[in-house]
């Protein structure tokens, strides 16, 4: 078994929390620290509910320091990661490891059609290895397309993150 057959629809969770694109980045914190996650992906409106965007952790450390206490208050929309970078459904966990290198991101969202299925992370991938020992071998071949150096320095990350003790 490879991480080839093995699909994005088993490591996905599906609990994504969202707020709508008119909402500020406060909004989108308060969100984050109360559900203890590291983004929240922005849809359109609260009766359609496409997402359009994600804004992380990271998007919010640089608007905090690199803007002023007015731009706090302008709508999500304008300081949101967009397009989303996204997989169907259908995707295998290898199709989301490739993309998330080939792109730099560390989440994915995950779609049906244009509807919101849930989002998989590098945690969520590294959290598969470690329970599946075997794909171990599979990431670690000479013909995995990601190159070696950058897995060894991913997987050190996780390893040695306070994140794997939670």
């Amino acid at each position: 078994m490879g991480l080839e057959s093995i699909g994005i629809s088993q490591i996905v969770n599906k609990n994504v929390k969202v707020i709508d694109q008119e909402q500020d980045v406060f909004g989108a914190s308060k969100v984050m620290i109360d559900n203890n996650i590291g983004s929240v992906v922005i849809i359109d409106n609260n009766e359609s509910k496409n997402p359009v965007g994600i804004i992380t952790e990271r998007d919010v450390v640089r608007v905090v320091s690199t803007f002023s206490l007015s731009d706090l208050e302008v709508p999500i929309r304008k300081l949101m990661s967009y397009p989303l970078i996204t997989l169907s459904q259908n995707a295998s966990v290898l199709d989301a490891m490739k993309l998330m290198y080939e792109r730099k991101i560390r989440r994915v969202i995950i779609l049906e059609g244009t509807a919101l299925v849930g989002i998989v992370t590098e945690h969520d991938m590294f959290k598969l290895l470690m329970s599946n020992k075997e794909l171990i071998t599979t990431v670690i071949s000479a013909d995995f397309p990601i190159p070696q150096k950058e897995l060894y320095d991913d997987f050190s990350h996780f390893w040695f993150s306070n994140s794997f003790y939670k």
